[in-house]
């Protein structure tokens, strides 16, 4: 479905909010006014919302995030780094843009693949 943050008045944008994509992956040029697929409307999230790797220690990706005594106004397009310290990933670090909110607790990072 459509990211939290691309509803426009998430967050102080320069300009528009993160895109929404229709059904086939089109852009749709809205400023963020097409309602969500979720709640009926022809809005998604885009594709291009996916993680990539510069190599074998960093990565760039999105995530859906929320932060105890802060709100959407102030994470929605921030970006914050990640460094990993689980035996499996320990010393790799993934910058990540905020374009959704999660619902799974404060002070988590719900990263979109």
């Amino acid at each position: 479905c459509k990211t939290s943050c691309a509803w426009s008045g998430k967050a102080p944008y320069q300009s528009n909010p993160p895109r929404s994509c229709d059904k086939n992956d089109n852009a749709l040029n809205d400023g963020g006014s097409t309602q969500s697929a979720r709640n009926g409307g022809s809005a998604y999230a885009c594709s291009t919302e996916q993680p990539w790797a510069v190599n074998d220690r960093l990565a760039y990706g999105f995530a859906a995030v929320n932060i105890a005594s802060q709100s959407e106004w102030d994470w929605c397009g921030a970006c914050y780094q990640l460094t990993f310290t689980n035996t499996n990933l320990a010393g790799k670090t993934m910058i990540v843009q905020a374009t959704n909110t999660g619902y799974s607790g404060s002070n988590v990072f719900n990263l979109a693949i």
